[in-house]
């Protein structure tokens, strides 16, 4: 059952209580005021009507839902900055997420990522709701079989589930088998910091809703969490190796970067915490050596490398510190 399905289910059993009132005073005898009767449910059904069903909707249309409590989402009239910050994130976050996951496949994950046609099922009251759906390119922009949207999707459906391994001080322990990959886990990682309110909007608690994963809040502590995990990323189960590829941008201020067309690779995810702005945009495009420790997938392929060294081939060598 959808939850548009079970909204409509509490309305018919609201307007049956009704009905069945009247015809039972009728029964007994009893002189009926219709407006007496109506009064006892009138205003549980408009409740519904105005509240449950367009979240009923936003939930069964959406990809994700946002879901913000704070000063600025106060019930009926939030702030219009507030809302501005959860679409503008919302869009902001899922072009990124999705470009990342575009780059990691082989694909060119900006451009593909700005065709992405995100929509917006609907607006809901109750402090602030608002849903997300994402509508694919053009089916000549991406592989026919559908595979990288649904990877895309799979990401974004899973982040309420990754935020339940948030502790008070660090990420806790089983994260590595939630996520095996340790690029994808990467990338969702910094999805959520960018979604985790600073409270600079009025938002104290975001909360994230797929039809996969549930529900999970996100606050100011999870964000210093988050941060703490993007900028000193967990290096074990690493291994030491070098990769020659194309260095490409990728998140630059999360200093996450992808080097593309490794042999036998394809594209690996770098994060190199000290490179700075200059550095990076001198590297842009192209060939360099990267030397540092790697984590691999479940199959074994390198994905995530923390860069120790880099070397661009032709312009000599560039020394990164972790």
């Amino acid at each position: 059952m959808t939850f548009s399905e079970s909204t409509k289910d509490a309305m018919r059993v609201f307007l049956e209580n009704m009905v069945g009132s009247s015809l039972l005073a009728k029964e007994v005898g009893l002189d009926v005021d219709p407006s007496r009767v109506v009064n006892t449910t009138i205003d549980q059904i408009i409740k519904i009507a105005e509240e449950t069903l367009p979240l009923s909707r936003i939930m069964d249309s959406s990809d994700i839902v946002l879901h913000a409590e704070g000063p600025g989402a106060a019930h009926g009239m939030p702030w219009l900055s507030a809302l501005n910050w959860m679409c503008s994130t919302a869009e902001s976050n899922i072009r990124r997420l999705s470009s990342a996951v575009f780059d990691l496949a082989g694909g060119d994950g900006k451009r593909l990522a700005k065709r992405l046609d995100l929509r917006l099922p609907g607006i809901a009251p109750g402090s602030v709701w608002i849903g997300v759906k994402i509508v694919p390119p053009q089916a000549d922009l991406i592989p026919e079989d559908g595979a990288l949207m649904e990877s895309i999707a799979g990401q974004i459906h899973n982040l309420p589930a990754l935020v339940r391994f948030i502790d008070d001080e660090e990420l806790r322990p089983g994260i590595e088998e939630a996520v095996p990959d340790p690029a994808l886990r990467d990338i969702q990682l910094a999805a959520l910091y960018r979604f985790s309110p600073s409270g600079r909007r009025g938002i104290h608690t975001l909360e994230l809703s797929s039809k996969d994963s549930g529900a999970a809040t996100l606050s100011q502590r999870e964000r210093v969490v988050l941060k703490e995990a993007i900028d000193k990323p967990s290096i074990k189960q690493s291994r030491e190796g070098s990769f020659i590829g194309f260095m490409q941008e990728a998140d630059l201020d999360k200093t996450r970067l992808h080097l593309r067309g490794v042999p036998n690779i394809g594209t690996l995810r770098c994060v190199m915490p000290s490179l700075t702005v200059a550095q990076a945009r001198a590297m842009f495009g192209g060939l360099v050596r990267a030397e540092g420790h790697y984590q691999c997938d479940k199959d074994g392929r390198p994905r995530l490398l923390f860069v120790e060294r880099i070397t661009a081939l032709e312009q000599g060598e560039l020394q990164v510190t972790t």
